[in-house]
């Protein structure tokens, strides 16, 4: 697992959503679901101008994140964009030994389709992996609450790690909570090399 970066504890913040209470969960794991352009997009609007660079790695660990600040292991990791070579993200993947996939890569190496892969692989989720268990949504819009309904449906816990700005209030009776990340959690340090 990893530590928390210095700063998340004062920069992010976590309010209750609406759902139901879940399921007993039969792992302490999270399914990380990333829609990348929403997030990337959410942050250059709201803190960050065009040059934000996002640390795939550093997001990761930030969104699973226990309420209390302390660190949850990975199981399954869903990224519905490009993630370079030289992010962090490939050693957190290989030093917790979860599963990575990634969205489609339409022309110029540009994410296509994420929201329908995204739904998509939550849903398999949902009836593919052991749970109940907990499924961390970095995204905020309407698109997810088919799935996030199937998954209190099924008794998993469900978190929206997501900016300030951009959150669909329809998500709010199909979570249990929402995170705040903000752009100092998961930049991108420079002086980062594989």
């Amino acid at each position: 697992m990893g530590k928390k970066k210095k700063g998340a504890a004062e920069s992010s913040s976590i309010k209750a959503g609406g759902a139901p209470a879940h399921g007993v969960l039969k792992n302490d794991l999270v399914h990380l679901f990333v829609d990348d352009q929403n997030l990337f997009w959410g942050i250059v609007n709201d803190e960050k101008g065009r040059g934000f660079r996002l640390d795939f790695g550093q997001l990761a660990i930030t969104a699973a994140l226990r309420p209390d600040g302390s660190g949850r292991g990975i199981r399954t990791s869903y990224i519905a964009g490009v993630i370079p070579d030289n992010d962090s993200f490939w050693k957190v993947a290989q030093d917790q030994g979860f599963t990575v996939r990634r969205g489609y890569l339409g022309s110029n190496r540009r994410s296509k389709q994420d929201d329908a892969y995204l739904i998509t692989d939550i849903t398999s989720t949902l009836f593919e992996q052991e749970g109940p268990s907990t499924i961390v949504l970095v995204a905020g819009d309407a698109d997810y609450v088919p799935p996030l309904k199937k998954a209190i449906e099924r008794g998993w816990r469900v978190e929206v790690a997501f900016t300030t700005r951009g959150i669909s209030a329809s998500l709010t009776p199909w979570v249990h909570q929402f995170r705040t990340i903000k752009a100092v959690d998961i930049e991108h340090s420079p002086s980062w090399r594989r």
